[in-house]
Order: C-alpha cells, then structure tokens, then sequence
C-alpha cells in the first residue's frame, strides 16, 4: 500500500491508500485533517475519506476518542444523515470513510446570495429536513450532534438536506460528565448554548439551540451574536428580533412570519428549559408537517 502521511502534500489523485481506496480530488480541510473524494474498489463506489492529521495520529487518547466517536456514529441511518462507513488505521496513517455527498453546503451557498440570506420559503423543506434527522438521531440513537451550523448542513444535487459531521457527537447524558480526559468546551462559538459553552452534560437542549442559530444566520446573514465577546453576549445579552437585525443590515423590506420569529426566539432562550423540548416541537411551530 502506498505511504499515507496524513498530509495534503503526500496525497495525489490516482494514488492507492488503505488497500482498496483510490483518490480522486480533494474536497476540503478542516482542523482534523484533509477530506478527498474516493472510489472504493470494493463497493464501487465513491466515498469521502476524511484523512486524520498526524498530531492527532501521535494523542493515543485522541485517537481512541475518535474511534468511540465513529462506532457511535454508525449507528445512525437516516436519509438526512451522512452516513459513516468505518474508521481505517494503519502503521502509515488513519480516515474516516463516509458517504459522498454531492453538493454544497447551505454557508456556501449563503455567501453566494446576493444579500446572503435566503427567504423563508427556501429554507421550509430544509428545515423540515435538518429537524427529522436530529429527531430521529435523539430519539433514537440517543445521540446529540453539537455542532449544528450552516457548513455541515449539505443540499445534496436532489435538493435535500444531509447533516454531517457528527465528529463531535456525544450520547445524551442525565447526569456529571465522567470523562475528565475530555475537554468539556466542544463546538462552534457562535452556535454553540450557554450550558454547552459552560461544559454542562449533552443535552437536546443544546442542538434546539443550535437549529436557532443557524436559522438565525441563514435568515440575516449572520448568526445571533458574532463579534466581541460572544460568551458575555452569550450570557448577558437577547439578540434582536430578526426583522431587526435585517433593518440593521439595510434590508427594507424583511419579510419574516411571527410564527418563525417567536420560535427562533425560544430556540435561543437562554434557560434550556424555555427552548422547544424537541426538533420536531421546533419543526411544528415553524409550521412544517409532517417530519
């Protein structure tokens, strides 16, 4: 098998890792590492190969997080969920395989707007989408994602929404977190809950906030708080409505329902227990039925 370095410099389209994966071209990058797109020669079919970078390679610890994370993953099956496919480590490197998704996420999408915001319309049957699958993955994986935003929310060449990422997923919990060796801070600043932000135990109550966040965002084009101290604002402060916050940004004609307003608000409570108890409570005071 070819040397896989875990570096962006190592890798090349054509080359042949982990035995039965041929590269393609690269999809992205993030702080764990370099993402290519794969054929597997044995499902025939393409894959995304989400490459470790090596000073997590070297953290035994980190490491073995990662493969706890990737077994509790394969446990969700939803059509609005990237599927995870197996974590492959060798002596030469270490990936997470995954489904392929076709598309774009809804961030990148956003910055392509002309005022980078979508209307309310447009986000109708993503939403409706985002909340099935973070209903079926609390319900019935019992698992919380954490890191609900609008760059791991993908609109995949159908038109449907996959959620991704669930590298930070953690089982719902009812009491302290045990595992001291985990960091307790986890997530997106800007997405991120109070309690989330503070190192409390996962919660629903934390994605419900999330989903308010993004919505937030790809209603305004920005999200609730997103310069100075966004822990303080976090808080202390309750961001303006978002009809506000769009006549801030010089928009004249903002065109958000009452029904959209008040439950985005509630999403965003800073008293978890003000928020919807659920993504399918928060999907039916948006106003879209059936999950």
């Amino acid at each position: 098998m070819a040397r896989v370095d875990n570096t962006e410099s190592s890798l090349a389209a054509g080359q042949r890792v982990f035995g039965r994966y041929f590269l393609t071209r690269t999809l992205g990058a993030g702080g764990m590492g370099v993402v290519w797109l794969a054929h597997d020669r044995v499902l025939e079919q393409p894959v995304a190969l989400k490459f470790i970078a090596p000073h997590l390679i070297a953290d035994h610890h980190e490491v073995e997080r990662l493969k706890t994370e990737t077994r509790r993953s394969l446990k969700l099956a939803h059509p609005n969920i990237v599927r995870i496919h197996d974590f492959i480590q060798t002596p030469q490197g270490a990936a997470v395989a995954m489904e392929y998704v076709d598309g774009w996420s809804l961030w990148s999408l956003k910055v392509d707007k002309p005022r980078q915001i979508f209307s309310v319309a447009e986000l109708e049957p993503w939403i409706r989408d985002l909340c099935a699958a973070l209903e079926y993955a609390h319900n019935e994986a019992r698992i919380v994602h954490r890191d609900i935003k609008p760059a791991n929310l993908i609109l995949n060449s159908r038109g449907q929404i996959k959620v991704t990422d669930f590298g930070l997923s953690r089982d719902i919990q009812h009491g302290p977190v045990i595992d001291v060796a985990q960091p307790p801070i986890v997530g997106t600043d800007w997405y991120m809950s109070p309690q989330q932000w503070t190192g409390e135990p996962p919660a629903v109550a934390d994605d419900i906030y999330s989903i308010g966040a993004t919505i937030y965002e790809l209603l305004t084009g920005k999200p609730p708080f997103y310069e100075g101290d966004v822990f303080a604002q976090l808080q202390e402060v309750v961001p303006p409505s978002m009809t506000d916050r769009l006549f801030e940004f010089g928009v004249s004609d903002p065109t958000i329902p009452l029904m959209w307003e008040e439950t985005i608000a509630a999403c965003l409570a800073k008293d978890a227990t003000r928020r919807p108890r659920s993504a399918r409570e928060v999907a039916m005071r948006l106003g879209l039925q059936p999950l």
